[in-house]
C-alpha cells in the first residue's frame, strides 16, 4: 500500500510538474491564440475593406464603361453634325451663288428693260414725229393738190387769153 501511494505520490508530483511545465506553454499557446485572433480579426477587416474596394472598383468600372459609351454616343453626334453642319455650309454657298448668279441675271434683265424701255421711248418719238411727219406730209399734198389746181386754172386762164 505503501509502494502504491508513494506511486500516487509520484504521479501527482510528476502530474504538479507537468502542471508547472504545461502551465507556461499554456500561456504562451493562449497569447498565440490571442494574437492569432487579433490578427484574424485585422485579416478579416483587411478582407472586408478589400471587398468593399473590389465592390466600389466595380461600380467605377461600370461608371467608366458608361461614361466610355455616353462619349462614343457623343462623339458620333459630333461626327454627325459636323458632317451636317458641313452639307450645310456647301448648301448654304451653292445657294448663295445661285443668288448671285439671280441678282446678276435680274440686273442684266433690269438693264434689258431699262434699254427696252428707253428704246421704246425712242421709238414713241419717232412714232409721233412720223405722225407729224404724216400731218406734214398730207398738208404738203393738200397744198400741192392746191397748187396743180391753181397751175391748171392759171394754165386754162393763159390759154383763154391766149385763144
Amino acid at each position: 500500500m505503501l509502494a502504491q501511494k508513494e506511486k500516487g505520490i509520484h504521479n501527482i508530483y510528476q502530474k504538479q510538474e507537468l502542471t508547472t511545465e504545461m502551465n507556461p506553454r499554456l500561456e504562451i499557446a493562449y497569447n498565440e491564440f490571442n494574437s492569432l485572433q487579433d490578427k484574424i480579426q485585422k485579416l478579416e477587416t483587411q478582407v472586408m475593406i478589400s471587398r468593399k474596394l473590389n465592390m466600389e472598383y466595380e461600380d467605377l468600372k461600370e461608371e467608366h464603361l458608361k461614361i466610355v459609351r455616353d462619349y462614343e454616343d457623343q462623339k458620333l453626334k459630333y461626327h454627325a453634325a459636323v458632317q451636317e453642319n458641313q452639307h450645310l455650309q456647301a448648301a448654304l454657298a451653292e445657294t448663295e451663288d445661285k443668288l448671285r448668279e439671280a441678282n446678276f441675271q435680274r440686273q442684266q434683265l433690269q438693264k434689258k428693260v431699262t434699254y427696252l424701255e428707253e428704246l421704246n421711248n425712242d421709238l414713241q418719238e419717232v412714232t409721233d414725229a412720223n405722225k407729224k411727219l404724216e400731218g406734214q406730209f398730207k398738208r404738203i399734198g393738200e397744198l400741192e393738190s392746191m397748187l396743180n389746181i391753181v397751175a391748171e386754172e392759171r394754165d386754162e386762164l393763159a390759154r383763154k387769153q391766149n385763144t
